[in-house]
């Protein structure tokens, strides 16, 4: 690999010109293209730059996805034949008709197409696995343990990333460019430290970074934007203000480390939850082509006052059965980051001030963890 990071002028003009993702940074995602960092991923970066992804990829994504499908799918039948058994219905005419939906042939169909748009947003496609000798290659670097296939017998479950990694690297040869993969398995980077043609970062945050305009227009624009959603009296920190209470308000909420000492078991619901307050605490910037356009990337702190609904179980030695000991409504607070990205166009470099400017604010779907808690239940009745 080129040693370090690609520069911003390698970057912006075209050098590096495109880039690769590996299954898991999709996979932490959620496989959420329309939300969060992988819909910003396209207007982050230049144009110079396109999303080039491996067929092995897009199939593991969807391979991935069609578990739950898969369980899904069963668990209806098993459903339809438990019926039938207890109930003695006649389940066929559905049993027919779920078979007809082909629903594992539909569900792999729009997932592989999913990929395939948003490949295609970011100006790139899906790269087919072929190559010149890429079978007597893969097993060339299969037998002699180079990365990314490790010294040791399990060995064998790297061949995907072997594919793709060959594959991304001709495509680079092929086309006289280099480009940047982003992948947190070590093989990935091994490979890309030996190759002549590819970087390699370790998640999609740092591949942002890599294309985080700093200009010194950049850097007035970030600080116009910082001052306003700090100012008491902007628009814009009003506007920002309601986002995030709405995101509180629509987030969701998994209690586990809600617990009890006295107890046997509790079980806590976040029935409430509210905006406390919250503190701004960096801010990144990426320009369009433009220049008017802009997404300003917001890392920002929250304090978020609960409301759960408890229930204390204990344990029946008598009976031996679980009881419910008390229910009770209990107050807490927990602390969340969250990502606040405006997206700004109409922007004037020249004295005009982000109120001025047209700013939708984008925060993805929220679920959070309560912070730990310990609960006892009111006794004193």
């Amino acid at each position: 690999m080129p040693k370090g990071n690609p520069t911003a002028a390698q970057l912006w003009e075209g050098d590096v010109s495109f880039f690769s993702l590996d299954t898991d940074l999709i996979q932490a995602a959620g496989y959420k293209f329309d939300v969060g960092a992988l819909k910003l991923l396209p207007t982050q970066l230049p144009d110079t730059m396109s999303l080039q992804l491996s067929e092995v990829v897009a199939q593991e994504i969807v391979s991935h996805r069609m578990d739950l499908v898969r369980k899904a799918a069963q668990q209806l039948k098993s459903s339809s034949k438990e019926l039938k058994r207890l109930a003695s219905i006649e389940m066929s005419a559905i049993d027919e008709h779920f078979e007809n939906l082909s629903v594992e042939t539909a569900a792999s169909k729009h997932y592989y197409q999913q990929v395939a748009d948003y490949a295609k947003t970011c100006h790139g496609a899906i790269l087919p696995i072929d190559g010149n000798l890429l079978a007597k290659r893969l097993f060339q670097l299969y037998f002699e343990s180079r990365p990314p296939f490790a010294e040791r017998k399990a060995k064998k479950s790297e061949f995907p990333d072997a594919t793709s990694l060959l594959v991304l690297e001709d495509y680079a040869k092929n086309n006289n460019t280099m480009g940047l993969i982003a992948s947190a398995d070590d093989g990935w980077s091994k490979f890309a430290d030996d190759s002549d043609f590819l970087y390699c970062v370790k998640s999609t945050e740092e591949l942002a970074a890599l294309f985080a305009a700093t200009d010194a227009y950049a850097k007035e624009i970030e600080k116009r934007v910082f001052e306003a959603v700090q100012d008491e009296q902007s628009s814009l920190r009003d506007k920002l203000h309601d986002a995030l209470v709405e995101h509180v308000e629509t987030s969701e909420w998994y209690t586990s480390d809600v617990t009890s000492s006295t107890v046997a078991r509790v079980e806590a619901v976040v029935y409430d939850k509210k905006l406390e307050s919250y503190d701004i605490d960096t801010t990144e910037v990426w320009a369009g082509e433009d220049k008017r356009s802009w997404v300003i990337g917001l890392n920002v702190t929250v304090k978020v006052e609960l409301h759960l609904e408890v229930e204390y179980f204990v344990w029946d030695s008598i009976d031996r059965e679980e009881v419910s000991l008390d229910a009770d409504v209990v107050p807490a607070e927990s602390e969340i980051e969250v990502e606040v990205f405006l997206n700004c166009s109409n922007v004037e470099a020249e004295g005009s001030q982000p109120e001025d400017w047209d700013i939708d604010i984008e925060i993805a779907q929220g679920l959070y963890e309560c912070d730990p808690v310990d609960l006892e239940p009111d006794l004193g009745y």
